[in-house]
């Protein structure tokens, strides 16, 4: 009778737990929603904003890659080093959350009113004016840049709020679920609202915003954050103006952990593997003569086969490891992004290698994205996290201050994005194969 009742009381416990971390997953997924919204409307949004002001693949380029990525360089290790060390009723991570929603919200909202103000401003300067193209343009990259340094700062965040609050056996599956979330916006956006941007541009790009801001607030304020690893450092952090500053030592002390090179290397390699196709992969289209329409259905078939697929990974990275099921994807889409720039001479053959873009790519942020909790150290999460993306932001930087100029010289030869995919999928690979996971 009492073994009975201690069984009883056993699974009373474990069904109220269970209930408390589904309610903490679902909260999560919710925020998701922000980060997700971010890749798959408002990037593509902008695209077409920068297009129908006539924008440069260097201009593309510069806005929407290397100047938001300089000022993150900045903010995402300053961001990272005080949050680890922030003590409040909040938690460490969500007053910074807190902050991100609505700087990102009132962004976005800037930039669906940046065709207006341009005008204003070109009417204003007069004779000064350098042309209203000119005035739209920089009134596009002032609200870009604010929307892609809070947009940046809560996906660090958010990756360091999960990995305190999700338990580790859970990460593949649970990021599995994160994946469903951000292909069923791709696949909403891109079959019921892409096409509307011709002439509702605006109204959704406030849509986004609005979105945005509401879902990082929902999490901050449904999601309680752990106590802090009992290990974590103590020391008082500084005060005054060396606040605003990071020490080399909270940079430097990742990269005395040796297979923390690696580690910076393979997610360098692996973020420049994709972003130049997916930067141009627009215009691509446009070049190719595939109409928007055509487009977006392409892309909800291969978000329909990435959600499809989903459990499937997740359940392989943790059964058998986030570093060898990464491995395996991004060797795959090597061989695809060569075959890809050997056959897409044809535009014909452009449906075909975009789905298979779509597919391999998908399934490689699916089974990567618990890869950073393999391989660093769960107390100092953030800090390795917050400096292995500086690293990947410096990457960015060099690669896209390069493929816009070498596009417009080669005559907007866009295939030049998938040979530069092959090339940096291999030596992605090469350091993947030295890593072990932590």
């Amino acid at each position: 009778m009492d073994k009975g009742g201690a069984l009883a009381g056993r699974r009373a416990v474990w069904g109220v737990a269970s209930a408390g971390l589904l309610a903490v997953l679902f909260w999560l997924l919710v925020g998701d929603l922000a980060i997700s919204i971010r890749e798959r409307a408002a990037l593509p949004s902008g695209l077409e904003l920068l297009r129908r002001n006539g924008a440069s693949d260097t201009t593309t380029s510069l806005l929407m890659s290397t100047v938001p990525a300089l000022l993150s360089v900045l903010l995402v290790p300053l961001l990272g080093y005080h949050s680890d060390r922030l003590r409040s009723r909040w938690g460490r991570r969500r007053p910074f959350l807190l902050v991100a929603a609505p700087v990102g919200c009132a962004a976005m909202l800037g930039l669906a009113c940046s065709p207006a103000l341009g005008a204003l401003a070109d009417a204003a300067l007069g004779a000064l004016s350098p042309g209203r193209r000119l005035c739209n343009l920089a009134a596009f990259s002032v609200f870009w840049t604010i929307f892609e340094c809070a947009g940046i700062s809560a996906v660090s965040l958010f990756t360091g709020l999960v990995n305190d609050v999700v338990p580790q056996r859970l990460l593949g599956r649970f990021y599995a679920a994160f994946r469903i979330v951000g292909l069923g916006v791709g696949i909403a956006f891109n079959t019921w609202v892409f096409a509307l941007t011709d002439h509702y541009l605006g109204e959704i790009l406030v849509a986004v915003g609005l979105v945005f801001g509401a879902a990082l607030l929902l999490v901050c304020l449904m999601v309680r954050e752990p106590p802090c690893p009992a290990d974590h450092d103590s020391a008082p952090r500084p005060a005054g103006w060396r606040a605003l500053a990071v020490p080399r030592a909270h940079v430097l002390a990742c990269f005395a952990h040796r297979p923390f090179l690696w580690a910076v290397a393979a997610f360098m390699l692996a973020s420049v593997t994709f972003s130049p196709f997916n930067t141009f992969y627009q215009y691509y289209a446009h070049l190719s003569g595939i109409p928007k329409s055509t487009l977006g259905t392409l892309t909800a078939y291969g978000y329909a086969v990435s959600i499809l697929s989903a459990f499937g990974i997740g359940w392989l990275v943790d059964h058998y490891g986030a570093l060898r099921v990464s491995s395996l994807i991004m060797g795959a889409y090597g061989a695809a992004a060569a075959l890809g720039y050997l056959s897409l001479g044809d535009p014909a053959c452009f449906p075909w290698f975009y789905l298979a873009h779509v597919v391999v790519s998908g399934a490689w942020f699916t089974a990567a994205a618990s890869l950073p909790m393999a391989l660093f150290p769960k107390a100092r999460f953030v800090q390795y996290n917050s400096t292995k993306d500086l690293m990947v932001v410096l990457g960015n930087i060099v690669v896209s201050g390069v493929q816009g100029p070498v596009l417009d010289l080669s005559g907007h030869d866009y295939r030049l994005t998938l040979l530069s995919g092959a090339v940096f999928a291999l030596l992605s690979l090469m350091c993947l194969a030295r890593l072990r996971p932590d």
